[in-house]
């Protein structure tokens, strides 16, 4: 049986300049001009001449470069499969948040699942997102992350978000700020504890992003990620209602690619990175 560093090469869904903000656009459009239709039909040029201004606003930031990231992102994912065997599933964009240090999330459906990538790694019961610099021997199966080497991880907070016009980002809102408490490895290895002050969705989106980037290739299956996403926001503060909202947008709209009950086997690569990771305080 295949384990998930074994799988062949799947087509990878592609990340379109028709993404599902500018789709949400257009049938809200449609559903407007309808009701104009039957009930204000002498405002439907106006509309039309609103709606075309929408649309650019929305299409044009995402046109301008688009070959020069769709070229960059098929480097990336060419280089990240020679090095693993597989590689990661396109994201949207805008990356406006990042983090440039190890994050961990301790979660008990991650117990006894394994999985090793450069972005995300699961260890029998931590998922850590950018877990640092990695090594990889294909012939002998292991994988070893150096610390000392950080790397920056970006991801949009809760998606859709796109640019209008490049002079405002409109999308899925992330709400207040706040302080929370992260967990995060120093670079001598040790697990501390870590305040940080971001939106109220951040931590969440963080961790449900980069689950989504490997979502077809890691032991979890997405009915598991898209209710870690759930129960991260409510730890955060989010009311029960809005966390349920949150939790529905994703489950119906999010990796749709993905059978939602299928999980990966475990990875067949080895590491002791992470082993005996324990909280200083």
């Amino acid at each position: 049986m295949n384990t998930s560093n074994d799988l062949p090469n799947q087509t990878q869904p592609k990340v379109t300049k028709m993404d599902m903000s500018m789709k949400v656009a257009l049938l809200i459009g449609a559903g407007l001009l309808l009701f104009l239709f039957w009930f204000y039909p002498n405002l439907i040029r106006l509309s039309l001449y609103a709606g075309c201004f929408v649309c650019l606003g929305l299409f044009l930031p995402r046109q301008a470069g688009w070959n020069i990231r769709d070229r960059r992102a098929k480097k990336s994912k060419q280089s990240e499969l020679q090095k693993w065997g597989f590689a990661s599933r396109d994201r949207e964009g805008p990356w406006i948040n990042y983090i440039d240090y190890p994050l961990v999330r301790n979660e008990s459906s991650a117990n006894d699942k394994f999985f090793y990538s450069d972005w995300l790694v699961i260890d029998d019961g931590k998922i850590i997102v950018n877990p640092g610099t990695s090594e990889v021997n294909l012939e002998s199966k292991t994988v070893s992350y150096d610390l000392t080497q950080p790397k920056a991880y970006a991801w949009d907070g809760c998606t859709p978000k796109r640019l209008f016009f490049w002079l405002a980002l409109i999308g899925t809102p992330d709400w207040w700020h706040g302080e929370h408490t992260v967990q995060s490895i120093t670079q001598q290895g040790q697990l501390v504890e870590k305040k940080v002050f971001w939106q109220l969705c951040m931590h969440a989106s963080l961790v449900h992003d980069a689950l989504y980037q490997y979502l077809d290739t890691i032991p979890l299956t997405k009915v598991q990620v898209d209710q870690l996403f759930h129960d991260m926001l409510i730890e955060a503060g989010m009311p029960s209602f809005m966390a349920k909202v949150y939790h529905w947008a994703v489950d119906k709209f999010g990796a749709n690619d993905v059978y939602p009950d299928t999980a990966q086997p475990n990875s067949d690569f080895s590491n002791s990175d992470f082993k005996q990771l324990e909280l200083t305080r």
